[in-house]
């Protein structure tokens, strides 16, 4: 348990909830302050407002996620009161040694015992891909599972029958006719896909509308709906690919359903067997991002049972940034890492929807090399979505460094082809990253002084990528081509809908010494 003043301030993640907690440490309205035992859980009462002072404690029997708890009312989680305890610690003050309360023990307890089921499920899962055994039969009690998935089908495909004539209402009045009055009546209509379990089919349907309306206040330069179209594309094949999608899940769990209605008595273990018809639709669903494009939220045991994981991962950030979603109404706080496993690229992302905002503490940078245990990877193109449940940290070595820096490609032609090859398909990820090992930069037009040319990144066989600059990506500017030769630069590829010219966004620069970063 190593309690620092910046600990509190990442773990609250609120200045204000850091400044009262201070303040109540620092004016003693602690009733009790306690420690138990085993030196890993501080609980105690804090005087409130109230008759009766809460109940806060701060566990860390897990210290990669100490749990917060406290009994006051408020909406920020971890609360003042918890920092306050937290503060309390700091400032060395006395700490009883008592037992733990009933209701900590008792929810430790089913920590612990969901932990080990966890633990047993991700026992068999590698047991089972070690030694080339196919998928898991469907279990007994599938088959109410089942029915629930197949209504929960056709439900879908009526939402998206609904999505399918808002959006041609929307192209038959045409998008320059898109004002605010026909804003506020689309809105409404595309509220009404909240009902149907399709959020991401929704959150499509607003990035038009509301890209459509922007696009028709014009500017100086007149109006320009290149942006909308672009939405308007994305969302015709999300739904064409959704309806035929789904179509296939409702015809998978109904030939189930049909199987458990023909079985007159299950086998002797009470599972069925997986029909070829299942085999199929499993390989779909886990070779694409359909699901979560959908608004499907994937359980991180279903990705463990389909074997979507990276086990003992070392992971090293090398950009972060924060992304206002308007069309989906809320923040994504996205992290790049480097695997230095398996070499490979992901991204995290931690959504706070905007009327959640008080609930869900935002993300930050991280500058230690994280190593975790299970790492579960989504579905996706470059760059998949990863998340985990614990982690470990340490400062990065210079060994990391040099692991980091092989990941680099050398062929900037391959990955051009590869860049090509992915953003052809409509409903796929339009911004790839990828880790390229420079030979140097070079700008054009240097020759004439020009300081504002077009920055390029080029391997050793003398292929170019043109770079394009934003937020901190000007340094690149300022880097030698002995600081750059040899080194790897992480980029995200940008396609200019209007020009359709392909550029590179600098993330991070990877060196011997360190990972100079463009976004944090």
């Amino acid at each position: 348990m190593n309690i620092t003043e910046d600990f509190i301030a990442r773990f609250t993640g609120n200045p204000s909830t850091v400044t009262n907690g201070r303040q109540l440490a620092g004016k003693g309205s602690f009733v009790s302050l306690n420690i138990n035992k085993e030196g890993d859980l501080l609980f105690g009462s804090c005087a409130g407002s109230g008759k009766t002072p809460y109940a806060c404690s701060v566990d860390f029997s897990d210290p990669a996620n100490p749990v917060p708890r406290c009994s006051c009312p408020s909406r920020q989680i971890p609360c003042k009161h918890v920092a306050g305890l937290l503060f309390c610690r700091l400032q060395g003050k006395d700490f009883t040694v008592a037992e733990a309360p009933a209701d900590i023990t008792g929810k430790r307890n089913k920590i612990r015992q969901r932990e080990e089921r966890k633990a047993e499920k991700e026992k068999a899962a590698a047991e089972g891909r070690n030694s080339g055994e196919g998928p898991q039969k469907v279990p007994s009690g599938a088959k109410s599972r089942n029915a629930a998935a197949l209504k929960k089908c056709r439900v879908q495909l009526e939402g998206i029958s609904l999505a399918e004539k808002i959006l041609h209402n929307i192209m038959l009045i045409g998008l320059h006719r898109m004002d605010m009055k026909n804003r506020e009546l689309y809105m409404d209509q595309a509220k009404e896909l909240g009902n149907y379990s399709i959020e991401g089919i929704q959150a499509s349907l607003n990035a038009v509308i509301l890209s459509a309306v922007e696009a028709q206040k014009g500017s100086s330069g007149g109006q320009d709906f290149t942006e909308t179209i672009g939405n308007v594309n994305y969302l015709y094949a999300l739904l064409k690919k959704s309806r035929s999608y789904t179509e296939h899940k409702a015809a998978f769990y109904g030939e189930l359903a049909a199987a458990y209605q023909e079985q007159a008595a299950p086998g002797a273990d009470g599972e069925a067997a997986e029909t070829d018809a299942a085999k199929a639709f499993r390989e779909a669903r886990l070779h694409s991002s359909i699901e979560e494009q959908m608004g499907y939220a994937w359980k991180l045991t279903e990705l463990l049972e389909e074997g979507l994981f990276v086990k003992d991962a070392e992971m090293l950030q090398v950009g972060f940034e924060v992304i206002e979603d308007n069309a989906g109404r809320q923040f994504i706080d996205e992290g790049i890492w480097l695997c230095l496993t398996n070499g490979r690229i992901y991204r995290t992302q931690n959504l706070r929807p905007f009327k959640a905002l008080k609930h869900i503490p935002p993300d930050d940078s991280r500058f230690s090399l994280l190593r975790i245990g299970m790492l579960y990877v989504y579905p996706g193109d470059n760059p998949p979505r990863v998340r985990w449940d614990a982690c470990e940290g340490r400062p990065v070595s210079a060994e990391d460094l040099k692991k980091a820096a092989a990941s680099g490609a050398d062929d900037f032609a391959g990955v051009i082809k590869a860049v090509k090859n992915q953003i052809r398909s409509p409903l796929a990820c339009k911004n790839p990253v990828f880790a390229l090992k420079t030979a140097g930069f070079m700008t054009e037009g240097d020759s004439a002084g020009d300081a504002g040319g077009t920055v390029h990144v080029c391997d050793g066989k003398g292929a170019g990528i043109p770079l394009k600059l934003t937020n901190f990506g000007g340094l690149i500017r300022e880097i030698s081509r002995e600081q750059a030769e040899g080194n790897t630069l992480i980029v995200r590829f940008d396609q200019d809908m209007k020009t359709d010219m392909l550029r590179a966004v600098p993330i991070a620069l990877i060196t011997d010494e360190q990972v100079l970063r463009f976004t944090y």
